[in-house]
């Protein structure tokens, strides 16, 4: 049996179970974006090290640092790694706010959406905290057609499936919502059950007062 935490006034109750999707998806990406980060920076060495290819023209292991986000944004900012960490910490402190505080984890797509946010955001920012800079490998490029796509990482795909995930929820069609009844109309609801039952009543009394006649 599922249990939900109590209602409070303002709060929308959810699954406790939505707490061990969170930790699960959030801790467990975070332990494994950093364990492929360390792996790859021993397996193909450091920034500099040849590449090994994976897909020839397509796919390979090329090992980087980036200073800055996603794609190498900010990457010329004098204090982007500091900068970025903490907006990654109030990312997740937000995100912990909105799903378990404001209720929003009732909704098991976001909750999983905003756990794949948290883990690349802390994943990096672990890379900011203790390197200064983060770790990237992944370099996907297509040279026939002169595409060349930045290195990135585990966590930045996390990231952009988190982000995609809300991208699709923000689309979706809400579910209809029960309508409240208004006060007059439960009035005359009241008032039209009353005069049903009156008249049901009616046809009792008058066999009633014909038996004592």
């Amino acid at each position: 049996m599922t249990k939900v935490h109590a209602q409070q006034p303002g709060r929308s109750t959810y699954p406790q179970s939505r707490w061990l999707l969170f930790g699960v998806v959030a801790l467990g990406g975070v332990a494994f974006d950093l364990a492929t980060k360390a792996w790859m920076f021993r397996f193909v060495g450091e920034p500099g090290s040849p590449a090994v290819s994976i897909v020839p023209n397509m796919l390979e292991l090329r090992t980087t640092y980036n200073t800055g986000a996603l794609w190498g944004f900010g990457n010329a900012w004098r204090y982007s790694p500091l900068v970025f960490a903490l907006l990654s910490v109030a990312v997740t402190l937000f995100v912990l706010y909105w799903l378990f505080i404001r209720g929003a984890a009732r909704d098991f797509w976001l909750t999983l959406g905003l756990a794949l946010i948290t883990a690349g955001a802390l994943g990096n920012c672990y890379d900011r905290l203790v390197f200064g800079k983060v770790r990237d490998f992944v370099h996907f490029h297509i040279d026939p057609i002169g595409f060349d796509c930045a290195i990135f990482n585990f966590a930045d795909n996390m990231l952009l499936l988190g982000a995609a995930i809300l991208v699709i929820l923000a689309l979706r069609p809400e579910a209809p919502r029960d309508q409240p009844v208004s006060q007059p109309d439960a009035e005359s609801s009241r008032s039209a059950e009353s005069a049903k039952a009156a008249r049901s009543t009616e046809p009792a009394a008058d066999s009633s007062a014909s038996a004592r006649s």
